[in-house]
């Protein structure tokens, strides 16, 4: 061999490499930016977000360019990128979610940064909506697990009963129990789909259904009383969250607890007189999977605002007279046809 040669060949970059880079960069901004958080190169000349110049960027620091709350969070981010840390991060800004990377650069001795931005509004929202499907298959299991459960053991002990003394009335109980359960299935489905029209819906006795759910469920020694009222809605959902308040009020109150139902001038509501919900818990009982005892699962009471919710009601729990719980259902502001103000 002859000569330090290592048989590599080095090529300088092609002449207008670098502004082809930023001109050509897919669905995001290019931008270096000074220790002052100016920007001093901003592409491409037409920012694909906003269809601006992006000339008219160019010696702006990032409080001129942006509203006080996105600057202040951008701030924090090129200055530590200004120290030597690389940084990765989502932000809103202008309706859309941008990521953005950064890196430190040296310039002649001074720290500069580099910043990248790119469009991640769909991607986002995709990965949003799956996880919020998701959450919802999670939620649809356990409701199917909790409200068939009643329905089904009805089922079986009137079954066992029509086998011990042969009376057909204990089939007939059956049969209802299972038709309950068929409804709760398609029910419960629409409910997790949220697909459930309006006009579907029709007006509904409340005390009727109540009768209806308070024949579903072990009552003990409870007693309903269910004042006449009536509403747009549909009969079977209605009827779970029925049966689910039913539970709570019987799980919480005793064998001996009073349930009331009855008319409000812009909903109706639910109370009895056991020993009532604790003030501190009242945000958390609506959520999937909470529970306050007595051997429940945490899921009647999302039942009961998910129904809530797909009638335009909004649910708020308070003391009832005799400290019990009292659930109350007020129609919200709604212009599809369901129970508005």
């Amino acid at each position: 061999m002859c000569g330090s040669e290592t048989g590599i060949k080095r090529e300088a970059a092609p002449e207008g490499g670098h502004r082809a880079l930023i001109e050509h960069f897919p669905n995001g901004v290019l931008v270096l930016f000074d220790p002052d958080l100016r920007y001093r190169i901003v592409g491409p000349a037409v920012l694909p977000f906003s269809k601006q110049e992006s000339a008219t960027m160019v010696g702006k620091d990032i409080f001129e360019l942006f509203p006080p709350d996105t600057a202040s969070r951008l701030e924090a981010a090129l200055e530590s990128t200004l120290e030597g840390a690389k940084q990765s991060f989502d932000i809103e800004f202008d309706d859309r979610i941008h990521h953005i990377e950064t890196g430190p650069v040296d310039l002649d001795g001074d720290p500069y940064g580099v910043l990248v931005t790119q469009n991640v509004s769909e991607a986002r929202e995709s990965a949003q909506t799956l996880e919020q499907q998701n959450e919802r298959l999670d939620q649809f299991a356990s409701m199917v697990s909790h409200d068939l459960r009643n329905p089904l053991n009805i089922a079986k002990g009137r079954l066992e009963l029509f086998r011990e003394t042969n009376n057909p009335d204990h089939l007939e109980a059956v049969a209802d129990s299972l038709e309950r359960i068929d409804e709760l299935t398609t029910d419960l489905t629409g409910l997790a789909r949220s697909d459930k029209s309006a006009e579907e819906y029709e007006q509904v006795s409340l005390d009727a259904i109540a009768q209806s759910a308070w024949k579903m469920i072990d009552t003990r020694e409870a007693t309903l009383e269910a004042e006449a009222c009536s509403i747009v809605g549909d009969r079977s959902q209605l009827q779970a969250l029925f049966e689910n308040l039913f539970r709570n009020a019987i799980g919480h109150g005793g064998a001996a607890v009073t349930v009331r139902v009855g008319p409000l001038e812009d909903g109706f509501f639910v109370e009895d007189t056991g020993k009532g919900i604790p003030s501190e818990k009242r945000e958390t009982v609506f959520e999937h999977g909470f529970t306050t005892g007595y051997g429940g699962t945490g899921t009647g009471l999302t039942i009961v605002r998910r129904v809530a919710t797909a009638h335009g009601f909004a649910v708020s729990l308070l003391d009832s007279s005799e400290g019990g719980a009292r659930f109350e259902f007020r129609s919200q502001a709604v212009d599809d046809g369901r129970n508005a103000v």
